[in-house]
């Protein structure tokens, strides 16, 4: 096997572990967040002058920084295995199994791109039901992660 290759392997993976890792912890942040006591009326620690206040936009500063990781371990997803697949000379491209993946990533990222802006739009109105879109986004990006992750090792097709 290629040593170039094998870098490559293990760099996938580790984007894998570390930055996609980060997309489980934004589903857990908002699900907790969420059912938090509804009460809390200070204001965010670290929240700029003039934020609205409250539990539900504590979350959402915390998850921005967590989908900013996701986006750019997404693109070094791709980037690793675009460039695995030169290091075989095209190999994984004819096989169903790395187009799913690839389909299933640029999947993950449209859904990362609609999490942030649901982070975006709810720090700017406060609004709970915000936390709720982007805890169910994230768990939809896991599920597709996961069956990335089984395509890739199961090479059924």
């Amino acid at each position: 096997m290629n040593n170039l290759y094998t870098y490559l392997l293990v760099a996938h993976v580790l984007v894998a572990v570390l930055g996609l890792g980060s997309i489980a912890s934004v589903a857990i942040v908002a699900a907790t967040a969420r059912r938090v006591e509804r009460g809390s009326t200070g204001a965010p620690t670290g929240a700029p002058t003039g934020a609205p206040t409250g539990a539900p936009t504590g979350a959402l500063m915390w998850l921005g920084p967590l989908l900013r990781c996701s986006a750019f371990s997404l693109a070094a997803m791709l980037a690793t295995g675009v460039l695995m697949d030169l290091t075989v000379a095209g190999a994984f491209s004819a096989a169903w199994w790395f187009r799913g993946s690839a389909l299933l990533l640029v999947a993950t990222g449209v859904l990362q791109a609609r999490a942030r802006r649901a982070v975006r739009r709810g720090i700017a109105n406060g609004d709970e039901g915000d936390l709720r879109r982007v805890e169910l986004i994230a768990y939809g990006m896991c599920a597709l992660i996961a069956v990335s992750a089984v395509l890739m090792e199961v090479k059924p097709f």
